[in-house]
């Protein structure tokens, strides 16, 4: 019987349930004798058990999560988002809760390190890495209605939204057909994403912009030589001078050498061709946002006082500036 036990249990990441130990046939006596302090299994929720005395990984504690939810159970929220691959989660993955969905005609609640969501909007599960898991677009829904944070929330909406895992269309789907309580930071963060932005510090950055008066600014638009040839997409450009801000983030570099290269040729790209450049550290900003926008508004008044860069300027629709004459020199 042991066997059948390591057997179920291995096609489980190490775990099996009280209801499969009573089909193979385990003994209760046995169960309590594997379980007791020193023994060789361990119950890691109600009724779900690890057959060995090792820690839970990550992957064993979402397994036992839809395991211990049982039939239609379904990773979602900032769970779901972590075996989408997204990096900016709301906690670390080995102490966060496991958020799992379960149809709304289920009755099973949370427990231990599981917190489980009742639905009457069931997702379409798709596997991934042999677990069901609700689209992206659901699991970002789900994860932004428990995360009171906003640069937490801006940095995980618009991780998504910036690799492409799911569309700005597909997520406000979801958040239409959602509750509407908790969903006031998801609400802003999409507005901000409608405008362009594709990253917490140039959310950060565009609130300070829209509330200190600063000329219109576009995010992450596209320049374009006069014969129409992409030339570059900065991470924002104050419209009326061509003024370039990018952001350098310790995290966009992560220590590379190769990253740090790729910056000062950027860097030497735009003052080649005749733009002001303002370099923006998210640290700095967020010490003293008056200073950040003080040497943008300068280099901005600097900028208007040369030609511009004969390039065009397109926004994430490739749609032109409006009343601004053609660049001259």
């Amino acid at each position: 019987m042991l066997d059948a036990v390591h057997w179920v249990a291995n096609d489980q990441d190490g775990l099996i349930t009280a209801a499969q130990l009573e089909e193979i046939g385990i003994p209760r006596s046995t169960l309590s004798r594997r379980i007791r302090t020193g023994g060789s299994w361990r119950r890691v929720l109600p009724g779900t058990y690890l057959v060995s005395d090792d820690p839970l990984a990550v992957e064993q504690r979402e397994r036992a999560a839809l395991l211990f939810a049982g039939a239609g159970a379904v990773l979602s929220g900032a769970t779901g988002l972590r075996r989408w691959g997204v990096q900016y989660l709301p906690a670390e993955p080995a102490s966060a809760p496991v958020h799992v969905v379960i149809p709304a005609s289920r009755h099973r609640k949370s427990a231990g390190f599981v917190v489980v969501e009742r639905t009457q909007r069931p997702p379409t599960p798709v596997i991934v890495d042999h677990a069901p898991v609700a689209s992206v677009a659901r699991s970002v829904a789900d994860a932004a209605r428990r995360v009171t944070d906003r640069r937490c929330t801006r940095a995980m909406v618009l991780e998504v939204i910036q690799r492409e895992l799911a569309t700005i269309d597909e997520v406000e789907r979801e958040l239409r057909r959602a509750q509407r309580r908790g969903t006031a930071l998801l609400h802003d963060t999409l507005k901000e994403a409608r405008a362009g932005v594709r990253s917490a510090p140039e959310a950060e950055l565009r609130q300070h912009a829209l509330t200190s008066g600063l000329p219109l600014t576009w995010w992450n638009p596209t320049l374009w030589t006069p014969t129409d040839d992409f030339a570059a997409m900065p991470d924002a450009v104050v419209v009326e001078s061509m003024t370039v801000l990018e952001m350098q983030s310790r995290q966009y570099h992560d220590g590379s050498d190769l990253q740090f290269a790729a910056t000062l040729q950027r860097a030497s790209w735009y003052e080649q061709h005749g733009f002001t450049l303002v370099q923006i550290v998210p640290g700095v900003m967020r010490r003293n946002p008056r200073a950040t926008l003080n040497t943008i508004v300068e280099a901005h008044r600097i900028a208007l006082t040369r030609s511009r860069p004969r390039f065009i300027l397109k926004d994430t629709r490739g749609v032109r500036p409006r009343n601004l004459s053609m660049p001259s020199g």
